[in-house]
């Protein structure tokens, strides 16, 4: 089976350390129903760390998502 995968970066913003992590959490709740609307399955959340900081400092999430290929689009 092929699957095509799509990332949508979800950027951490310095005043979410301060406000409640529920805020947050409902953005990427409308993200990920909207995706799944579209035919995207929910594959995984992750936290990149921001390298060039020289701490590994989180700068956004990156959720995951994955749908199997169309035939036509198949290699």
């Amino acid at each position: 089976m092929n699957y095509e995968y799509k990332f949508v970066e979800v950027p951490l913003k310095k005043e979410d350390f301060k406000t409640k992590l529920d805020n947050t959490f409902k953005r990427w709740k409308e993200i990920i129903i909207e995706e799944t609307d579209n035919g995207w399955r929910l594959k995984q959340v992750v936290i990149p760390a921001n390298e060039r900081t020289g701490v590994a400092a989180a700068y956004c999430y990156q959720i995951i998502f994955e749908k199997m290929r169309s035939k036509s689009l198949s290699l």
